[in-house]
């Protein structure tokens, strides 16, 4: 379970439920997306038709992400595995397709011989996205966010920075709680179902993700990534 504490009967019934109307689901997003694939390997390609066929593709990509955060809440794991380790680039790349205004996610310096373990880079993958579609949610539709990640002795540090309208300095405590300590699994949560996600993803590999404030306006997002997370 993800949480530290024993779940209460109506907690345990809520994460059943998310438990299997994820996996039930997800099922349906795999079929639909191996069916998208093959649209794209034999569709005429007439631009027009290709632009839809597409913007199916990331609809699927993302409700398979919704799915899988469902999963999280229920405390279980994605049922895609990992068997090799990834560079960290091609992690921070894979996080930015699942994002709709992939455009305005820009990569600044990234440190080169950073490679994820295998068994943290679906997850992170995930973590990113979230991050990264949060970013450009809350910034002006100009204005891009810039990622960077960092060597740090023995671990990875990469930071996400956006140009938002900021965010007032109680409810910046009150969400770096709630990402350093998951809560309770309730309607709530899954109302606010991004954070919550972030911090269990967070929590099952020992990274630590820190909100701030970024210069006169905006918020910066960092993760680091411990050792164990990494290929050394």
């Amino acid at each position: 379970m993800v949480s530290s504490a024993d779940p209460s009967a109506g907690e345990e019934e809520t994460i059943n439920m998310l438990f299997h109307l994820s996996r039930r689901s997800q099922a349906m997003v795999d079929r639909l997306i191996s069916c998208l694939d093959r649209m794209e390997q034999v569709e005429d390609p007439d631009a027009a038709r290709m632009k839809d066929v597409f913007e199916l593709d990331f609809l699927a990509i993302r409700m398979r992400r919704n799915d899988e955060s469902l999963l999280v809440l229920a405390g279980g794991e994605s049922a895609r595995i990992r068997r090799e380790p990834v560079s960290l680039v091609d992690v921070l790349h894979g996080a930015r397709s699942e994002v709709e205004d992939f455009r305005r996610i820009e990569f600044g310096v990234i440190d080169d011989g950073l490679v994820v373990v295998a068994p943290a880079v679906n997850d992170l993958v995930h973590l990113l996205a979230e991050l990264f579609d949060n970013a450009a949610a809350f910034s002006p539709p100009d204005s891009t966010v810039l990622v960077e990640a960092r060597r740090v002795a023995d671990r990875a540090v990469l930071l996400i920075e956006d140009r938002g309208i900021g965010i007032g300095k109680e409810r910046l405590r009150e969400l770096n709680h709630r990402l350093a300590h998951p809560s309770p699994v309730t309607a709530a949560t899954c109302r606010q179902m991004g954070i919550e996600v972030v911090s269990r993803l967070a929590q099952r590999h020992e990274m630590r993700v820190e909100l701030e404030r970024a210069g006169d306006r905006g918020i910066a997002a960092s993760v680091v990534l411990p050792a164990h997370a990494l290929v050394n």
